[in-house]
């Protein structure tokens, strides 16, 4: 009885061992088929494209910074693991990607270093943003930029002790990446010249600039632009130039203020030409920076033999003017200004035009009231004349200095204040004199 139940009872064992060991099996080689399907192996040349992301357009005298996507799509349609599904073909991996971007035909610079991404897999992009310097005398036109890949990948793959060996191989390309130069307008100021532009004077500013870029806008302004805080002030820094080809001159004008604390110098500034561009948006050329020059102007001088003057007297001064600015002054004239107890019977006389280093003379008949103490006096003086522009133009004012003296015995006896008390005195004695002598009633 017990016999027949152990050997039904190792049956069973030998049985559920058997089930197991063929599950098993079966599981390795499921796991197996598994892995050669569903997991590509990455074996394959990668191929490589490159587009620009934004615009491919470059601005002469400018750093645009070119931003490069890059992408993988390469696959090895000839290494489909899985019959089923022909879409799980093996990835053709990059490893090393290095990029380096060169001028090609472009009349550029590129000082970045190369750019490496460590590994690109398929359908993968990358972008890599590089500086491109555009020369400010760059030619408008198409080009090409040349961007250089070196990279590694599989070449092949051999089994070895259930693991995979891969052979590595090099791959060096090079892209041609599409660009342009953009027309702009570019400024050159070929001469610039000031008129009356002078230490608290107002003046014009006269400049012969020229279009050396390769767009004609329409419409252009022509802007003169100061730092903040800078003693020039232009009130009329934009001039309408309207259209501006390329290669043409034109003269234009501004009108600005010096500030009077200033000495003759250069003073900075920049030219801006705005215009509207090809796709209709407002813009402006890249500065060009100019001195202003500032001169003196006219600027007087004066010398004479200051005068002695007693009260109630007059004396002539003969004062010179001499210009010892850097422009003539034309149809000059000096004036003074007599304050009481001072008085002139004249107070302006024309002195014509007076040129740097010349100099022109007046002669003045000055009065001093009786009345007036014996102390030094002044009187003020100044010199009108037209300026460069044409414009007319006070001087800073200048002072004539007059000495007083006391009058002399002489003088005093003579004066008629001294005589009607010399009548008085005479009188009254006479008076005195004819009662004594009884000859008064």
């Amino acid at each position: 009885m017990n016999e027949p139940l152990r050997t039904k009872t190792w049956n069973r064992k030998k049985l559920i061992r058997i089930i197991r060991m063929s599950l098993m099996i079966c599981l390795i080689l499921s796991l197996s088929s598994l892995s050669m399907s569903a997991v590509p192996v990455p074996f394959g040349k990668p191929v490589f494209v490159a587009t620009i992301t934004g615009s491919s357009e470059l601005e002469p005298g400018n750093i645009t910074p070119l931003t490069i996507s890059v992408r993988n799509t390469g696959h090895a349609p000839e290494l489909i693991l899985d019959p089923d599904d022909p879409g799980l073909s093996s990835p053709a991996v990059g490893y090393g990607v290095t990029l380096t971007l060169e001028p090609g035909t472009a009349p550029v610079d590129i000082p970045a270093n190369p750019f490496t991404i460590p590994i690109l897999p398929p359908d993968t992009g990358v972008p890599v943003t590089f500086p491109v310097i555009v020369p400010a005398d760059a030619t408008a036109e198409s080009y090409h930029l040349a961007l250089r890949i070196d990279s590694q990948y599989a070449q092949s793959v051999a089994m070895a002790d259930l693991s995979n060996v891969f052979t590595y191989a090099d791959q060096n390309l090079t892209l041609q990446i599409p660009v342009s130069v953009k027309s702009v307008v570019r400024a050159q100021v070929d001469e610039i010249s000031v008129s009356n532009l002078s230490p608290g004077q107002d003046g014009r500013i006269t400049a012969k600039i020229r279009n050396v870029g390769q767009y004609a806008p329409k419409d252009a302004i022509a802007e003169l632009v100061v730092e903040p805080h800078s003693l020039l002030s232009p009130y009329q820094g934009t001039y309408f130039l309207g259209t501006f080809p390329p290669g043409e001159e034109r003269t234009v004008e501004w009108r600005a203020s010096v500030q009077d604390t200033i000495d003759t110098t250069s003073i900075p500034a920049s030219l801006i030409i705005s215009y509207e561009d090809k796709n209709g948006i407002w813009t402006s050329s890249h500065p060009v920076v100019i001195g202003i020059p500032v001169g003196k102007g006219p600027k007087f001088t004066l010398t004479y033999d200051k005068p002695v003057i007693e009260p109630g007297g007059s004396v002539s001064v003969r004062v010179v003017y001499t210009n010892v600015g850097d422009t003539p002054a034309y149809d000059a004239a000096a004036k003074i200004v007599p304050i009481a107890p001072l008085s002139s019977p004249q107070s302006s006389i024309m002195l014509g035009t007076i040129l740097p280093n010349d100099s022109a003379e007046a002669v003045y008949e000055i009065d001093l009231d009786s009345s007036a103490l014996v102390k030094p006096y002044g009187l003020l003086t100044d010199v009108k004349y037209r300026g460069e522009d044409n414009l007319v133009t006070l001087s800073d004012p200048m002072q004539i200095e007059l000495e007083t003296t006391a009058p002399g015995l002489a003088e005093v006896l003579l004066s008629p204040l001294s005589l009607v008390i010399l009548l008085g005195i005479l009188l009254i004695g006479g008076y005195y004199y004819m009662k004594r002598m009884g000859r008064l009633a």
